[in-house]
């Protein structure tokens, strides 16, 4: 399937109103800029300000989650570490690229998982020591 039947199967779930209006928007933001969006670039086209700061940033979440529900739809919104923002990209590169990401901060994850359970290891049964007794000694 070529990039532009692919868009076009994405136009015809936007046209049955299947997406939010927030998807809907973040969608044709990515289709009519090839190069991507920046996360900054996002919040200034759908909310019209620019961010000082994304962290803790309500609206940079928001946008973030609605990329996260596309995604789950199949929706081919790649990104990687390499590059700031989000672009929509069918090819096998840009797919690979991503998952190589993924599969990267996947592996972090679970590293640091296997730390803390290593760490914080607590045995299943525990047993409380055998209280001792005092022997009395014949005399």
């Amino acid at each position: 399937m070529s990039a532009h039947d692919t868009y076009e199967a994405i136009l015809q779930e936007l046209a049955s109103g299947e997406m939010t209006v927030l998807q809907k928007q973040i969608f044709e933001l990515l289709k009519s800029s090839p190069q991507g969006c920046t996360r900054q670039e996002l919040v200034y086209a759908i909310f019209g300000y620019v961010p000082q700061n994304l962290n803790g940033n309500v609206d940079d979440r928001k946008i973030r989650k609605a990329i996260e529900g596309l995604r789950s739809r199949l929706f081919p919104i790649v990104s990687n570490s390499g590059q700031a923002g989000y672009r929509l990209d069918v090819s096998r590169e840009g797919v690979r690229k991503m998952l190589a990401d993924l599969r990267s901060r996947r592996d972090k994850i679970q590293e640091q998982i296997n730390a803390a359970a290593k760490f914080y290891s607590i045995p299943d049964a525990y047993e409380p020591p055998m209280q001792a007794t005092q022997l009395e000694l014949g005399g």
